[in-house]
């Protein structure tokens, strides 16, 4: 699932904007400026309309949406929609409100052009193209200073989940949190527990609904798990925690296959064995 990888790939090194680090000396331009972020979020235009960018920060010098796309057609038609919110929806959800227009951009892995708007390519080294359409000039001076910046080197940013992944997406987001229910001492985790881990530090910033909405997928997905891959292995407790059924014992050929389990739940198809997939953990 390439595509599932190159998406949270997009997510990771974008939120990474919003953050700093000590080793390596690292502010990302977005932090720099003071910018603080929702995820999902429903806003309206000043017609009542909604709308629902990927991402809305705010600051004291201004404010951006910014979207965020694996798909390789133009996002134009879709960003010269956000033009029309209405900034007074701000103060739902940061504490810097404005009366302007927002500065747009979108956020790719590689080079499309998403017509007048400012675009940074995230893949591994920082590059902002188009900069000359922002008009938020602390916001132009900091991403200048940011280009050129390897991505790849800092902490990784272990989300696994996004709002916006479908339920069979989610699968692959959830594989690794779903080997931490066979560990020793495991009490088990509920759906929410799964989703917090899930989004990491995406948790706190997106909706009600949202999290709402990924529960249920993952509801729907654990289901899935249990009655089609590891009926022996895993259980819904009725305090509604999943966990490791009393049957589950420690062993290194047992979890060699619920990992080939999780496999082919995660990624219907050819597998790697468990010793190429997993040994070297």
């Amino acid at each position: 699932m390439p595509e599932l990888d190159d998406r949270i790939l997009l997510w990771r090194n974008t939120i990474q904007l919003f953050h700093s680090y000590n080793r390596p000396d690292f502010v990302g331009p977005f932090k720099a400026i003071g910018f603080s972020y929702v995820v999902e979020r429903h806003f309206l235009t000043k017609q009542g309309e909604e709308r629902k960018p990927d991402i809305v920060a705010s600051g004291e010098s201004g404010w951006i949406i910014l979207e965020l796309t694996t798909q390789t057609g133009s996002k134009e038609p879709k960003l010269d929609t956000y033009k029309a919110i209405d900034p007074r929806n701000l103060n739902q959800y940061v504490s810097n409100t404005h009366d302007s227009t927002p500065d747009i951009l979108s956020s790719r892995l590689s080079f499309v052009d998403d017509g007048p708007s400012c675009q940074i390519i995230v893949k591994d080294i920082l590059r902002v193209e188009k900069e000359g359409y922002l008009d938020n000039q602390d916001l132009k001076d900091a991403l200048g200073r940011a280009k050129g910046a390897d991505l790849s080197k800092l902490p990784e940013i272990p989300v696994a989940i996004v709002p916006e992944m479908k339920s069979k997406e989610i699968r692959r987001g959830l594989v690794d949190i779903v080997m931490q229910l066979f560990e020793p001492n495991s009490d088990g985790k509920t759906s929410l527990q799964l989703v917090e881990e899930g989004l990491e530090r995406l948790y706190d910033r997106i909706g009600v609904t949202e999290k709402r909405s990924l529960m249920n997928k993952v509801n729907n997905v654990m289901d899935d798990l249990i009655k089609n891959h590891l009926p022996e292995y895993l259980e819904l407790t009725k305090e509604g925690k999943y966990k490791a059924t009393e049957k589950f014992k420690q062993h290194h050929k047992t979890m060699g296959h619920i990992a080939s389990r999780l496999g082919d739940w995660a990624a219907p198809g050819p597998q790697k064995t468990w010793d190429d997939s997993f040994a070297s953990r």
